[in-house]
């Protein structure tokens, strides 16, 4: 109960002041990362991503750190360099998914929406993870999302990963307003790279860095 109650007020908090493209609440350029599954990092990890889309009117470049505070709690901060603007975003994980049950995890997070305005989204998340074989694992998530300060619109979230031997991955995700899909390569544990179509038709090429 006081991880949800710390939860809900970190989330309006920072969503009352971040900077938030026309695009839905789990976008993965304002992310600033590929594959937009809803994990969240471990506790003292860090992310570092690169996502460009080279043919966008709007953005075209977008950096993003995030770091794993608590094993419940990762924030991340992001700049988008053509529009100049500074994005954030933060999640936190109040109930843990069960590996030996259906239980799913649950959610909650706040994330940059435009690039170039000032939305600012709201969202829940349930995730789930399954081991289909030694070789191949599914990540599934769905939720809803809203944004501050109107609170009148609510999106529909969807999210699917497939990965094999935990290196390649496909993955497929809805941002409450377009369709993103791709592919992604870990040569390493430290290091992946992806390849995009953003709203299904924006060719986007993004590496990350994790230590």
């Amino acid at each position: 109960m006081i991880k949800i109650f710390v939860s809900i007020i970190m989330i309006l908090l920072l969503a009352g002041i971040s900077i938030a493209q026309e695009c839905g609440p789990n976008c993965p350029v304002c992310s600033g990362a590929g594959n937009n599954d809803g994990a969240l990092l471990s506790q003292k990890s860090m992310l570092i991503s690169v996502i460009s889309i080279p043919t966008a009117d709007e953005e075209t470049t977008v950096a993003n750190a995030k770091v794993g505070i608590l094993n419940w709690l990762d924030a991340g901060i992001g700049y988008a360099f053509k529009t100049e603007k500074v994005l954030w975003n933060l999640k936190v994980q109040p109930v843990l998914e069960q590996k030996d049950s259906w239980r799913p995890g649950i959610i909650l997070g706040t994330g940059s929406v435009q690039t170039g305005g000032s939305d600012q989204s709201i969202y829940g998340q349930l995730i789930k993870s399954l081991e289909i074989s030694d070789a191949i694992d599914l990540q599934l998530s769905t939720g809803v999302a809203t944004l501050v300060p109107d609170f009148d619109e609510t999106y529909g979230l969807a999210g699917i990963t497939t990965s094999f031997y935990d290196r390649i991955s496909i993955f497929g995700n809805y941002d409450g307003k377009s369709f993103h899909e791709g592919i992604s390569w870990s040569p390493s544990d430290l290091v992946s790279i992806s390849f995009l179509m953003v709203e299904s038709e924006l060719p986007a090429f993004s590496i990350a860095l994790k230590r």
